[in-house]
């Protein structure tokens, strides 16, 4: 009889999601008629008992907002399994403010931050949600994917992609429209840890947003078929750039919680 077991994953709690400079999504609002979620990305700075305390999302959360109900979510690596989640709840907005103070842990320095204060949720709140429905890789982030579609455009470049499709720019004018059906070939940077280097398949235009000024164009594409084998990829490749976003803002908040490094006086220097 075989003395292997099975490894179980470690139950989620309120406890374990809630980590200080843990990143965390916010969806306010979805647009009905085009399905577009207002999603906002920020990180908890401090947590009290019934608080949890976020960086002020960009852009920023208004007025207007207070009192009012969001989802928010967390990505949580389990640290046995490996296995990689989303969880999240419906909060409130409860207060703005935009000097807060937050003490340092590893020096006696108060630093004054704005800050947006939820709700802390109990564990009946927790709700397992869809990954991929709640992410999206902006531009700034893509490090070297490019986009290849035919008919061939000149100029075109990826401003985000998500699991239902993605969004290029271009120069006007374009030769598109609503409603058409495009080939489709995405490439990602040899040292991306992925499954696969490239997704393709066949894209259909149901956004087409033209700036005469700036002479550019968005295509707003949502996928119609993917390729078998980028359709199996395609949650690895999503759970992988999230993880690399995570680490990036908990690097970019720890350089700017360290306090600046003062450089001694050369003694070789000379003072005139």
């Amino acid at each position: 009889m075989s003395d292997i077991r099975k490894i179980e994953s470690r139950p989620v709690t309120v406890n374990r999601l809630l980590r200080l400079r843990t990143s965390i999504n916010l969806m306010l609002e979805t647009d009905i008629l085009t399905g577009q979620a207002d999603i906002r990305s920020s990180m908890i700075l401090d947590l009290t008992p019934d608080r949890v305390i976020l960086a002020q999302t960009s852009p920023s959360l208004g007025r207007s907002q207070l009192g009012r109900k969001l989802e928010a979510s967390i990505v949580y690596c389990d640290l046995v399994t490996r296995e990689i989640t989303r969880w999240g709840w419906t909060a409130t907005v409860l207060d703005l403010d935009n000097k807060y103070k937050l003490h340092s842990y590893e020096d006696s320095e108060v630093q004054l931050v704005s800050v947006i204060a939820l709700d802390r949720p109990r564990q009946s709140d927790l709700a397992k949600s869809n990954v991929r429905q709640a992410y999206r890789l902006e531009a700034g982030q893509n490090n070297g994917i490019t986009v290849a579609i035919h008919p061939e455009l000149s100029s075109v470049g990826l401003v985000n992609f998500s699991a239902g499709g993605f969004m290029l720019s271009t120069t006007t004018p374009t030769p598109y429209a609503l409603g058409q059906e495009l080939a489709f070939k995405m490439v990602f940077p040899d040292e991306a840890d992925l499954p696969i280097k490239h997704l393709g398949g066949k894209a259909g235009i149901v956004r087409l947003e033209l700036d005469p000024d700036e002479k550019t164009a968005n295509l707003g594409l949502k996928f119609h078929e993917l390729d078998p084998e980028a359709q199996r990829a395609l949650p690895k490749i999503l759970q992988y750039y999230m993880l690399e976003e995570q680490r990036n803002r908990k690097e970019e908040y720890e350089r700017r919680l360290s306090p600046p490094q003062r450089t001694a006086p050369d003694p070789d220097l000379e003072e005139f």
